[in-house]
């Protein structure tokens, strides 16, 4: 076989490779230019260009309804052939007849395509379409049944960080809680995902971290407009500022939470727990006892024994700061039974720790300090082990109070420096402002011994005054402008002292702390008192005597004239001015439970 015959069959090769017919040589660009494509070779490999391969044909879109080939002499300079098919309707058939051609090199490609190669030639012009939009279906398809799978997974995950958390895992459930939260799709499950991280934060007592995660709640539940998310996430946020000591920025939120219609009623007795602990803060005791009994009135409603409990621990700090440590004793202990009774899935039991702190303190001011001490050691161990740290700060700060009433003024007040650190580090100026008080006390006492002079109490009370002050503690502040006058007495500082001491009348006279019955201040000095359904607070006496009256006098509240019943009741079932009997406070009679003496140890 010679060269020459080589190269023929080369032709005839290249010749019927140009029958497979690709998108580019069939179809028209719409602006009359070339597709790049077009000036690539019959085999795909290079531009076609003068040399060996100029033989190969070019397809093009006629007028006429035949293939044409236009052909010279075959040899390795032969010009390019040019293949025409178009035309429309049934003159393809005799076009096709009349213009057929031949091929001098010896190979005919002048027949024209049947109809099943022109339907063939159709079908490879329309597959990389078909093609593309199936892969792009396909990849859909993958990639949504992706999600879903790491979805639920995620949703695993969470899971697993809750039970973490209430196995004291915290470190562990934080990790898988903040894995999920990227693969996390529904918001929903994002905005309760993102309530379980604040959580871990608050009782980490990182409030600034805490405050993102309520922020990023709150714009979840901006854009799926629901009235209840958004009342969480305003809860939530005026939870954190309430730590941090701004109180009239967390009543703010509290207000804004309780503008949305919120059908769970279990977040608005939250809310109304939140306004009324910081009107506690306040000094606004009758607006806290109002606000205690709407919180005690929706956890009777929705059976939310959680609340119930919160609701008693709060009572129980408003009535110790009133000085009546009998009913804050009570109402710890009920606190302290429900906890200990219900198991509560809320985290980590970090209620019962609450109502532990809450029986410490209690108990302190009866003079039980040996169970004071027991259960203030409970709750910081408990603290310790689930990383509370607010928690942990609030109990030392306790056990200070504890050795102060032992009178080791000394261990006392390094209990007092330990706390402050951890309320510093952690931002909560509550819990750091209750703690100066209490080193405070420590020096006042150093002082009355002659034990150190009166420079250090002076400049460590100034600077309790400034704190208390900004953050809106009336209550505090009279105690300390009361405290500095005796100070600057001490010094023979007479303006000083009865600047402070008309200050603090001034302040006691803003608190309203004034009995109705007998017209003679409550809360300075130990004393029994007792609470009306009005959100009234009278001496024990006094309201016992307007329950003795006949029934030709009426039996009403002296300060809002609200008729009052047989019995003394702190809280009510129904939202109307008709109160049922539900036992909350103590009664006139002599009621074994209420008579309960909270004195059992841990």
């Amino acid at each position: 076989m010679s060269w020459e015959s080589l190269n023929s069959h080369h032709d005839f090769i290249s010749g019927g490779v140009s029958h497979q017919l690709s998108a580019t040589r069939l179809l028209s660009s719409p602006d009359g230019s070339r597709h790049p494509l077009d000036g690539l070779d019959g085999t795909g490999t290079g531009p076609r260009s003068g040399g060996r391969d100029n033989h190969l044909p070019t397809l093009t879109l006629g007028r006429i309804g035949s293939l044409h080939s236009h052909s010279s002499t075959g040899g390795r300079n032969a010009p390019n052939r040019t293949w025409t098919w178009g035309g429309t309707g049934g003159d393809r058939g005799g076009d096709r007849d009349r213009d057929r051609g031949t091929n001098t090199g010896g190979t005919n490609f002048g027949d024209s395509f049947s109809s099943l190669q022109r339907d063939t030639a159709y079908a490879e012009v329309r597959t990389p379409h078909s093609t593309l939009r199936k892969w792009c279906c396909a990849w859909g398809c993958f990639r949504g049944c992706r999600a879903r799978l790491h979805h639920r997974l995620a949703k695993r995950k969470v899971e697993q960080g809750v039970r973490l958390y209430a196995q004291h895992k915290q470190q562990q459930a934080v990790r898988k809680w903040k894995s999920a939260l990227k693969a996390i799709r529904r918001r929903e499950d994002k905005f309760e995902l993102l309530g379980y991280l604040y959580q871990a934060y608050m009782d980490w007592g990182k409030y600034r971290d805490a405050l993102e995660y309520a922020h990023k709640q709150l714009y979840i539940s901006e854009e799926l407009d629901n009235p209840n998310m958004r009342a969480e996430s305003y809860l939530n946020l005026s939870r954190a500022h309430q730590r941090m000591g701004g109180l009239e920025r967390a009543l703010a939120y509290a207000r804004h939470s309780l503008y949305n219609e919120c059908e769970q009623c279990a977040t608005a007795g939250h809310v109304h727990l939140t306004v009324g602990s910081v009107y506690l803060e306040l000094a606004g005791f009758n607006k806290a006892l109002d606000s205690f009994q709407h919180a005690h009135r929706i956890s009777q409603a929705v059976n939310d024994h959680a609340l119930e409990l919160q609701v008693y621990v709060g009572l129980s700090e408003l009535f110790a700061r009133l000085q009546d440590a009998d009913k804050s004793a009570r109402y710890a202990s009920k606190a302290y039974d429900l906890s200990r009774s219900l198991q509560l899935g809320d985290l980590n039991s970090r209620h019962h720790r609450a109502a532990l702190l809450q029986m410490a303190s209690a108990l302190r001011k009866q003079g039980e300090l040996g169970d004071a001490h027991d259960y203030c050691s409970e709750a910081t161990r408990l603290a310790l082990v689930s990383g509370d740290q607010a928690t942990y700060a609030r109990s030392i700060r306790i056990m200070g109070d504890i050795y102060r009433k032992k009178l080791d003024i000394n261990k006392a007040f390094r209990q007092y420096e330990t706390a402050m650190g951890s309320a510093a580090a952690m931002g909560d100026r509550v819990i750091q402002m209750e703690s100066m008080d209490g080193a405070a006390r420590c020096l006042e006492a150093l002082r009355l011994q002659h034990k150190i002079c009166n420079c250090r109490p002076l400049e460590f009370n100034t600077r309790l005054l400034e704190v208390a002050s900004s953050v809106g503690a009336k209550l505090l502040v009279r105690t300390v402008r009361t405290r500095l006058a005796r100070i600057y007495h001490s010094l023979g500082d007479d303006d000083q002292k009865q600047h402070h001491e008309r200050v603090a009348n001034r302040l006691l006279q803003d608190l309203d702390l004034t009995c109705g019955g007998c017209g003679s201040p409550y809360g300075i000095e130990n004393d029994s008192l007792e609470a009306l359904p009005c959100a009234h607070i009278l001496h024990a006496r006094c309201a016992y005597d307007i329950l003795r009256r006949n029934k030709k006098k009426k039996r009403s509240c002296p300060d809002c004239d609200k008729a009052m019943n047989s019995r003394l009741y702190l809280n009510c079932n129904d939202y109307n001015n008709t109160y049922s009997p539900v036992a909350l406070s103590v009664c006139s009679s002599l009621d074994s439970h209420c008579s309960h003496q909270a004195t059992s140890s841990v």
